[in-house]
């Protein structure tokens, strides 16, 4: 089964082009595209550089692989799909209102493409790739955490897919950690995500009159300076109540965590922990594990390629 995989973040676009052999192993890349999102360009920049790469994928499928067939395509992204329209697109404001399928869908026909078309949240994305191929393969009930410039999530409860009535669910950046916090994206205040991903981190260390050149979360993590140690002290504890109500309310067998701040060392790993054994129940959080995702940079495309996957495996 050849099948595209799109990842369409707030900074970049990637998407492969894969093989699979099987529906329970992780899939061969065949080519690898990333372009800029150019989120504040504009919808038609936007639309045009989604399309561009799944073109450019087909393009190569048909020029490089004997008896090529695009059995599908998923594509993770953003917000949601509500009433066929995207939602809660904070970071890629362009293409709130798309109603993003039927676009894809109607310039794919025109170009000869008639592979199935999956679109779902990208953190939904990570979490079922890291339970399919990744770091939580073997477990049942799995959170999915993308923190990144935003923070979302995905739910596998009892081995499935959990989406919510309108396909929303687990969009755990939005809830709120500490309403005195930073004012997020979404326009409301305190929540995980203002705290806690990687652009607030940065901003709330500049705010506090930090003055590491050029700051990100890896620097100021490995800074030794007082307010870089404040900085990142908040950010454990407000990491650890967002996990705590995590576990509290889906009592889950792992947690994977995504995006650039996952990449820290183990230290933060260690102090994510523990704030979250503070405050959740003790029964709940002392045998769940909180880990990197094993996938890296690669699950977010490998979970849209799993969607199409999936339902193609179903199928068969």
């Amino acid at each position: 089964m050849y099948v595209i995989g799109l990842d369409i973040g707030g900074t970049k676009i990637e998407g492969v082009l894969v093989k699979a052999t099987s529906v329970s192993l992780l899939p061969s890349v065949l080519k690898k595209i990333r372009v800029p999102t150019e989120a504040t360009a504009g919808r038609d920049r936007v639309l045009g550089n989604i399309t561009g790469v799944i073109l450019s994928l087909c393009s190569y499928g048909r020029e490089n692989v004997r008896g090529f067939r695009l059995h599908g395509i998923g594509i993770g992204t953003a917000g949601f799909l509500k009433k066929g329209r995207l939602e809660m697109v904070p970071n890629i404001p362009a293409i709130k209102g798309v109603r993003l399928k039927g676009y894809l869908r109607k310039l794919l026909l025109r170009k000869g493409i008639k592979a199935l078309l999956f679109i779902e949240n990208d953190s939904i994305c990570f979490a079922l790739a890291e339970f399919m191929f990744g770091a939580a393969k073997g477990c049942r009930n799995v959170i999915g955490i993308i923190v990144g410039t935003g923070i979302g999530g995905g739910l596998i409860l009892d081995g499935r897919l959990y989406k919510g009535r309108d396909g929303g669910a687990g969009h755990i950046g939005h809830t709120t950690i500490d309403p005195s916090g930073p004012r997020c994206g979404c326009g409301q205040y305190g929540h995980f995500e203002s705290w806690c991903s990687g652009k607030y981190i940065t901003q709330r260390y500049i705010a506090a009159g930090g003055r590491i050149q050029n700051p990100d979360p890896k620097k100021i993590f490995h800074s030794k300076d007082a307010v870089a140690r404040k900085i990142m002290g908040e950010t454990y504890e407000k990491f650890g109540m967002a996990l705590a109500n995590l576990i509290n309310t889906f009592n889950p067998e792992i947690i994977v965590l995504g995006g650039g701040v996952s990449n820290l060392p183990a230290e933060f790993y260690r102090k994510i922990n523990a704030a979250a054994k503070k405050y959740a129940y003790p029964a709940f959080s002392d045998s769940v594990k909180i880990v990197r995702n094993s996938l890296g940079d690669d699950a977010g495309v490998f979970g849209a390629a799993a969607l199409a996957l999936k339902k193609k495996g179903n199928n068969s």
